[in-house]
């Protein structure tokens, strides 16, 4: 998709615009739910006592080691 540019928000909000039973609205919405799905571990806030049960934390909610983690994968 190119970059496209708009003189006013109003042209902006137009461009988002589908016509009902448009091709593109199903794609706008799978692309929606993956995006919802890869959302990573739960919301909120979280307090840790140490910098380490952070880092565990991330490891374990997304399986991806924080940076400088010594956890293993």
């Amino acid at each position: 998709m190119g970059i496209q540019k708009f003189r006013t928000f109003e042209d902006a909000r137009r461009a988002l615009w589908l016509e009902p039973g448009d091709p593109a609205i199903l794609e706008r919405l799978r692309t929606l739910a993956d995006v919802a799905r890869r959302r990573p571990g739960p919301r909120g806030v979280f307090r840790f006592r140490t910098i380490a049960e952070a880092k565990d934390r991330r490891t374990r909610d997304t399986g991806v080691p924080g940076p400088g983690s010594t956890a293993e994968s």
